[in-house]
């Protein structure tokens, strides 16, 4: 019987060789032995868990399997059903975008210290669909997101209000909007965390709503449980809605994560906030975003528009997150992330 474990993986010359021929069910068995997911997210480098199989040799090994004729094998069914399974296998040992389509399990940790699950779908990745993967900077702030909105609808004491500005009673629910959702990672967690106290709609480009809107669907068990409203819809950053929204139109809060990925995003982007984000004193912007060195630059001019829309930040901070990325000797990668919570400042009043 196959087995290993972490600190003893396999050697390849362990698994069943073509030339024995093996059975149909030995080699499904080895095959999914060595499916190879992307590296789970963490907080730590110790977080990422090895392979069961050790790497060298496994590519030779899927190759002769795809090469060998199978002639042992019963039915046609069967070789197709192995030579999909070696062939899919040799794709995942060819980097993260080589990697099928996959759904990934999250979790979400709440002030009660009772974790929440969420169930994530990812299709195969391509240049032009890297939305619909899920990134670090959107873990590490659907893993903080507890600590910093905990205490709903109001998530800062109450400062100077602009009164032409009509403010919502505690009945009233608190209305988030998240900004590049990809696969809803963090607007799913705000969800299922305020519960029946918030409506959340989750929005991205036409292409990368409908997996967004089955990713809604997957999770539909934990948002029913949680009283959870959310929506999803198409928001294109680079138009300007006309008419603009009125003050019921707009969102308490908005949520992004590494939203940056052009030099046209900072400006889409902010202006995208004074666009949709409540006048009140307590509206807030939660964003998260890596620091990586070729898109420092669109960083600090998302920080500068910010301020001159008249934003201020409230809260800031840096971490270090881990991502499924692996780098080219093959280590995890860390990626250093900084979050931040922007409000209005009172010296920008009355706010058009």
């Amino acid at each position: 019987m196959i087995s290993a474990t972490e600190d003893e993986p396999l050697h390849v010359l362990d698994l069943p060789q073509v030339y024995e021929k093996p059975s149909g069910t030995e080699l499904m068995k080895t095959l999914a032995l060595l499916t190879q997911q992307p590296r789970t997210f963490g907080v730590s480098a110790e977080a990422v868990k090895g392979p069961a199989v050790h790497p060298a040799g496994v590519n030779r090994y899927l190759t002769q399997i795809i090469a060998s004729p199978l002639s042992w094998l019963d039915t046609d069914e069967l070789r197709e059903a192995v030579w999909d399974a070696a062939a899919a296998r040799l794709s995942e040992r060819s980097g993260r975008t080589a990697m099928p389509a996959m759904s990934r399990v999250f979790s979400v940790p709440t002030s009660s210290g009772k974790d929440l699950t969420l169930t994530l779908h990812e299709p195969s990745l391509t240049s032009d669909n890297l939305g619909m993967k899920t990134w670090v900077s959107s873990y590490l702030l659907s893993r903080r997101l507890h600590s910093l909105l905990e205490s709903p609808p109001s998530l800062v004491p109450s400062g100077p209000t602009d009164p032409s500005v009509a403010q919502a009673d505690s009945q009233n629910k608190l209305r988030a909007l998240e900004l590049g959702s990809g696969t809803g990672l963090v607007g799913l967690a705000f969800a299922a965390l305020h519960g029946k106290t918030a409506t959340t709609h989750l929005t991205d480009l036409s292409e990368i709503v409908p997996n967004l809107e089955h990713n809604r669907a997957l999770n539909v068990e934990l948002l029913t449980n949680t009283e959870a409203k959310v929506t999803t819809g198409v928001l294109d950053w680079s138009v300007v809605p006309e008419p603009q929204p009125t003050a019921e139109e707009r969102f308490d809060v908005i949520l992004a994560a590494d939203p940056l990925y052009s030099p046209k995003h900072p400006a889409w982007l902010v202006q995208t906030v004074g666009t949709w984000l409540s006048r009140g004193l307590d509206a807030r912007v939660v964003a998260e975003m890596p620091l990586r060195d070729a898109y420092l630059p669109q960083v600090q001019e998302f920080r500068q528009r910010m301020t001159d829309l008249g934003l201020a930040i409230v809260e800031e901070g840096q971490e270090t997150g881990y991502d499924d990325w692996e780098g080219a000797d093959g280590d995890v990668l860390a990626v250093k992330c900084w979050w931040s919570i922007w409000g209005w400042s009172e010296k920008v009043w009355p706010l058009s």
